[in-house]
């Protein structure tokens, strides 16, 4: 029953040492190639997983559909926008608020979520989730005091464009990833979120790739070079895209994304102890906040 929570945990833990190692790799693949990586280097090891996971329990791969492809392509190159974001937004702003930023995605994603797939959060998981996003906004305003005028002007910054723009991608490719799976006519969750994140990556490192060779030749040549650590952001990203997707299947996006803000607790830690960088009194409150947020959303999911 609460194998969704560890599996969410998993999740956000995976994928704040991929963005952790997409964000060491920035200032040598660029922008565009510390993003592309991300989506190049799991195909390997997502297809592995797959093919092991289909022959060691018996299970066979599910027969793919139009409207799966659909699904997909959609997730897949809203996904590849707000990596491009939120990897961007590295350049701007330190590990932990530029992840705090683009988890506006979890409000969003509710909305998206009640729109395409008509599910709508029950009051007390929205009063939640709507908690986790007052930490998120307490936590771009970084150093600046706590008043209604500083909040005003930090969501006119070009870093609040970039963070919540890529909170607005995100929010709406896990909704689109979750009616991809949803189409599949199988009852394995596993391989269901397996494939569709299998699927998912080819489509996106095809267009991805050909956009970097015609406008980015440089930085997708540096992917290459840089085998090893780009290797990292695919083995990381793959395990991320398999444990959100099977939780995604598993229950309804807006709490599986509420749950997964623990992964802000993990960015700061990260920022704390491998960048050196120092969170404020205010953004540890946030944190506090947003662990309440969570809390929460379990106790009344």
């Amino acid at each position: 029953m609460y194998v969704w929570i560890w599996v969410t945990i998993a999740a956000a833990l995976s994928q704040s040492l991929r963005t952790a190692q997409q964000k060491n790799l920035q200032p040598v693949l660029g922008n565009l190639g510390a993003s592309f990586v991300r989506f190049s280097y799991a195909i390997p090891f997502a297809w592995a997983w797959i093919i092991a996971y289909s022959f060691i329990f018996d299970v066979s791969i599910p027969i793919l559909n139009l409207k799966f492809f659909f699904w997909v392509t959609i997730a897949g190159i809203t996904q590849i926008i707000f990596t491009v974001l939120l990897i961007t937004l590295f350049s701007h702003r330190s590990f932990a608020a530029g992840t705090a930023f683009s988890k506006t995605e979890v409000l969003q994603a509710a909305i998206f979520e009640a729109i395409i797939l008509g599910h709508i959060v029950n009051p007390k998981l929205g009063f939640a989730i709507l908690l986790g996003v007052i930490a998120v906004f307490l936590l771009s305003l970084q150093k600046s005091k706590l008043t209604l005028y500083n909040l005003y002007k930090s969501l006119l910054t070009k870093q609040a464009a970039l963070g919540i723009g890529s909170g607005a991608f995100l929010g709406f490719c896990t909704v689109a990833f979750r009616a991809a799976t949803d189409s599949l006519e199988n009852d394995n969750l596993i391989i269901n979120a397996s494939i569709t994140g299998g699927i998912s990556v080819l489509i996106q490192t095809l267009i991805m790739g050909v956009w970097m060779l015609k406008y980015a030749r440089e930085e997708l040549i540096l992917t290459f070079i840089h085998w090893r650590g780009s290797s990292l952001v695919g083995l990381f990203g793959a395990i991320t895209t398999a444990c959100w997707f099977y939780a995604f299947s598993a229950n309804a996006v807006a709490p599986v994304r509420a749950l997964g803000q623990i992964e802000l607790v993990i960015a700061v830690l990260i920022s704390i102890f491998f960048f050196r960088e120092r969170p404020s009194f205010k953004e540890l409150f946030a944190i506090f906040l947003l662990i309440t947020s969570i809390v929460l959303v379990i106790i009344f999911n």
